[in-house]
């Protein structure tokens, strides 16, 4: 059953077959972003209440496909391309990138997904061996201290200009001089991208994303004055811990679980497989 909706009557959505499609907006009819979630939730089991840690995000009973298009200025030859507004939890193995201009003349020689996003351990890690500025409160007065890090765990460990070392169990913070390479403040899908035809290219990005699913509440209010009548609302809860927004999006709901192609697995391989356990198990009266 396929079914549109409109933002203010999300339809009715129960069993494993049911299908909607929810336009959230009249820009939404030709959205850059189409998303598919997937719900494998039993009705019934979830509350928002469930997911306000973001910790949770794994256990999120759903995941989404993400298609979006996007222009993009390539060169005649190779260009790197990014993209940083994307969920924290993207299937790197189902990003694919295409252009749409010149399809057969533009190709990716690589892709990659960056996820090792800033914190204070890991920037503390990336200097180690380098120089760091390190504030101390001392009562009412601040002491500052530069020396070479040499260590992070459990304190921090420096070695001043005389040569001495020096351990800080306690301090307010401390100043790096720049962002070291190889961290990034929001998750990143990076193309290398090879093409014959310079100037903007129309291109789409898909990708799989866990951490999304979705479901359907229903609410019935009886009318006893009318005849006994009653009226049927349902409401759609999506819940997005990917940690990207997906603003005026063709959106798609899928209940039920979805069948995966699964790896096939050789008859042969698994009796060999089994063979190799059975002749390694441990014969009685035998060590």
């Amino acid at each position: 059953m396929t079914k549109k909706i409109s933002k203010t009557a999300l339809g009715t959505l129960s069993t494993a077959a049911a299908f909607a499609t929810i336009v959230t907006g009249a820009a939404a009819q030709n959205a850059a972003t189409s998303l598919t979630i997937y719900s494998s939730a039993q009705p019934g089991s979830l509350a928002a209440a469930n997911f306000k840690d973001a910790d949770n995000a794994m256990a999120v009973p759903g995941y989404a496909v993400i298609k979006q298009s996007r222009d993009f200025t390539l060169q005649a030859g190779r260009t790197i391309v990014r993209v940083s507004d994307v969920p924290n939890f993207i299937d790197p193995t189902t990003v694919s990138f295409a252009s749409l201009t010149d399809p057969a003349a533009t190709s990716v020689v690589e892709q990659s997904f960056e996820f090792d996003l800033t914190s204070t351990a890991k920037l503390l890690d990336k200097y180690l061996d380098r120089e760091v500025t390190v504030d101390i409160a001392r009562g009412a007065a601040t002491e500052t201290i530069t020396g070479t890090l040499l260590g992070t765990q459990g304190g921090l460990v420096l070695r001043l200009n005389d040569g001495s070392l020096r351990t800080v169990a306690n301090y307010n913070g401390v100043r790096l001089s720049a962002l070291p390479g190889g961290l990034i403040s929001k998750p990143t899908l990076v193309w290398d991208i090879a093409a014959k035809q310079a100037g903007t290219h129309k291109t789409r990005y898909t990708y799989q994303t866990a951490g999304i699913t979705w479901w359907a509440d229903y609410n019935v209010t009886l009318n006893e004055d009318k005849g006994c009548t009653m009226d049927l609302s349902a409401w759609v809860t999506i819940v997005n811990q990917t940690g990207a927004r997906f603003e005026d999006a063709n959106l798609k709901l899928v209940a039920g679980d979805v069948k995966r192609v699964q790896p096939e697995i050789r008859e042969d391989v698994q009796m060999a497989k089994m063979s190799m356990r059975t002749s390694a198990a441990p014969v009685a009266g035998f060590t």
